[in-house]
């Protein structure tokens, strides 16, 4: 009886070695990277979404003036800042009131602002520019 434990023991542990100790062949298997992802730039990882809300100050045709009064964890340079620049591509989705073009926000308009950015980034002294996902504007009160 404890040969018997003592073979089974043996083959296990011996199953176990091979398959730890075996590889895939060459070409075959997981594909190799070339490390992380970057932690800053346009591919970085891990990216967060920074919300800004205030009230539009500029606009043209590539960016967003807007003085800030609010805004989520990682927009909080922004809104000690009181002012920012926001990016604005043809990604970007416009909405006020049913109108989906920049050209229909006007200046003192309510804005909701989304933007994409690394989080390194966000850490760092120096805020940096952020381009808009999606801008969201409702007409002042009057």
């Amino acid at each position: 009886m404890k040969l018997r434990f003592l073979l089974i023991g043996v083959m296990a542990a011996g199953l176990a070695a091979s398959a730890a100790i075996a590889a895939p062949p060459p070409g075959k298997g997981k594909p190799e990277t070339a490390g992380k992802p970057a932690t800053t730039g346009l591919t970085c990882k891990p990216k967060v979404t920074v919300v800004l809300k205030g009230a539009l100050t500029s606009a043209s045709a590539d960016s967003l003036g807007m003085s800030v009064t609010r805004s989520n964890r990682w927009g909080r340079a922004y809104a000690g800042a009181g002012t920012a620049t926001v990016i604005v591509d043809d990604k970007t989705k416009v909405r006020r009131n049913g109108k989906k073009m920049l050209t229909d926000l006007e200046v003192g308009d309510w804005l909701l602002v989304q933007a994409r950015a690394c989080k390194a980034d966000l850490l760092a002294e120096e805020a940096p520019a952020l381009t808009a996902v999606r801008v969201v504007a409702h007409p002042a009160k009057a």
